[in-house]
């Protein structure tokens, strides 16, 4: 608007200097016998310097909107490159696609939230603008990454806070010392690893709209779509689902979303990765197609597992989560147990092995995380092998003792047990003399008469768990709420130099990432 004033003020100077010479021209005789020509001199003299004081007037407005302009420079360029760092970070992984839009939405809302605060626009407003910037950036960006990433993506946003290319440049050993270095840059409240699950509600109502569907992507066996409709009970709002990879399924979405779009309301599209093609050739147009006669209250939640043929389009229109499932013993056991309808135990001798099909699951999938010593190959072990496991041991139990309800633990047909988990169930997945060897001795270990003994060892450690007494649902998950949250590598059969190179092994893989990224970046 100033500049047009501008504009229009020397438009009008130039006017008025062209009627001047006009009446000037058109006087016969001297100019001062002319009194109509003096007049109208006089009133074009004045009009002109009116203008002149206007435009004078309005230079030193835009001298001072300069000097604020300037004053913002700094904040520009920083936009500019967590925008570049923002793109670089897909090659780290298919996942991460951040739109321009997505961007654009994260510095609206910490424009909007701190400008109230200060009128003035001083370096203090400026630096708090720059700090509120990378935490909302660090808590929208870090759900979107597995666990690794976001390390790797705050350590970038650090080199970037402090105009330092060494942050996180030095040798570490462990992704402790990583955080340490975060903390020392942000402070132990920064939320580096994203604003995610627990805060489901507030990212619904607040940072995602009706045109921007909610993502979650999990890793295999780990379904987040109960969160979802937890969330929707508890508000009250109405949430159609659907469970896609069929003809049927694909029909109720379109339908859903036809309605929900005009008239307000929740869809969720669940196991999206069974039908990346529909997504790409369907949904994301009719997601894009989404304007501003979207009814306000509709959202869009979309399940699927991490998958590489997940549309690209997708991923950019969305605000993605990544919802990877807690590692540990304890956690892997009660997500496998919880998912076991309560009906099924029924008998206290097979709860007995079911808890201890759960452990050897547990105990399988932990050692994933500690290749190459865990395990020689990263096997696609899942909850599927263990459900099977539940199948077998009710097959074999039934077979061995019909309908009757007291069963003896030594009669249990325990050969059968041990080898068909060994052979068919968990091993059925294994390559390697060496791996087969490990599970065996586990299998065995724990599928044993003395499994009910009072006092029983899970492992041939000092501190591995003992079984509860007894064996009814309340005393199994009373133990299983009684485990320590994180997982001794003894618990698991490695010794505590396991945890040691686990780790550095993860640090060295943070810090190629790093690297990578980083080599994209003239500024990092």
């Amino acid at each position: 608007n100033l500049l047009k004033l501008q504009g229009e003020q020397n438009v009008k100077l130039r006017e008025l200097e062209d009627q001047m010479l006009a009446k000037i021209s058109a006087v016969e005789g001297s100019i001062l016998d002319d009194d109509r020509v003096v007049d109208g001199m006089e009133v074009l003299m004045k009009e002109g310097s009116q203008v002149e004081e206007q435009i004078s007037k309005s230079a030193e407005v835009m001298t001072q909107v300069q000097v604020a302009v300037g004053r913002f420079e700094p904040l520009s360029i920083t936009c500019r490159d967590l925008f570049v760092v923002l793109e670089a970070m897909r090659e780290i992984s298919f996942l991460y696609e951040f739109s321009a839009g997505t961007f654009m939405d994260v510095l609206d809302h910490v424009l909007a939230t701190q400008s109230s605060r200060s009128a003035e626009v001083t370096d203090e407003t400026i630096a708090s603008l720059k700090t509120a910037l990378f935490t909302e950036i660090a808590a929208r960006v870090g759900r979107g990454l597995q666990v690794d990433d976001k390390v790797v993506f705050t350590i970038l946003l650090a080199r970037l806070y402090k105009g330092d290319q060494s942050i996180g440049a030095e040798e570490v050993s462990s992704t402790a010392e990583y955080v340490s270095i975060i903390e020392g840059v942000f402070g132990k409240d920064f939320p580096w690893q994203g604003r995610s699950l627990s805060a489901l509600k507030a990212i619904t109502a607040n940072e995602i709209s009706s045109t921007v569907p909610l993502m979650l992507c999990s890793a295999p066996g780990h379904d987040v779509s109960s969160r979802v409709e937890s969330m929707a009970r508890e508000l009250g709002n109405n949430l159609n689902g659907v469970a896609m990879g069929s003809e049927e399924g694909f029909n109720d979405a379109e339908k859903f979303v036809t309605s929900a779009s005009k008239r307000g309301g929740w869809v969720m599209l669940k196991n999206c990765h069974l039908c990346t093609d529909w997504l790409r050739e369907t949904l994301v147009k009719k997601l894009q197609s989404l304007g501003a006669g979207t009814h306000k209250d509709f959202r869009i939640f979309i399940t699927s597992e991490i998958n590489s043929k997940l549309p690209t389009g997708l991923l950019r229109i969305s605000d993605v989560i990544v919802a990877e499932a807690p590692t540990g013993v304890k956690a892997s056991i009660s997500r496998f147990l919880t998912s076991i309808a309560i009906e099924r135990f029924g008998n206290p001798v097979k709860n007995r092995l079911y808890l201890i099909l759960a452990w050897v699951h547990s105990v399988v999938q932990e050692r994933l995380r500690y290749l190459p010593r865990g395990w020689t190959e990263k096997y696609e072990f899942t909850e599927a092998d263990a459900n099977h496991g539940l199948d077998v041991i009710d097959s074999l139990m039934d077979e061995a003792f019909g309908a009757r309800q007291q069963l003896d633990p030594d009669k249990i047909p325990w050969d059968a047990i041990r080898s068909t988990l060994q052979k068919g169930v968990f091993g059925g997945r294994i390559t390697n003399d060496v791996d087969q060897a490990v599970l065996d001795k586990l299998v065995t270990s724990v599928f044993t008469p003395h499994c009910f003994d009072v006092g029983f060892k899970l492992a041939d450690s000092d501190d591995a768990p003992v079984l509860p007494e007894g064996s009814s649902p309340e005393e199994i998950f009373g133990w299983i709420d009684d485990l320590q949250s994180n997982t001794p590598p003894t618990w698991i059969g490695l010794d505590a130099e396991a945890e040691i190179a686990r780790q550095q092994r993860i640090a060295q893989s943070v810090s190629k990432r790093i690297k990578i990224v980083s080599e994209l970046l003239d500024f990092l």
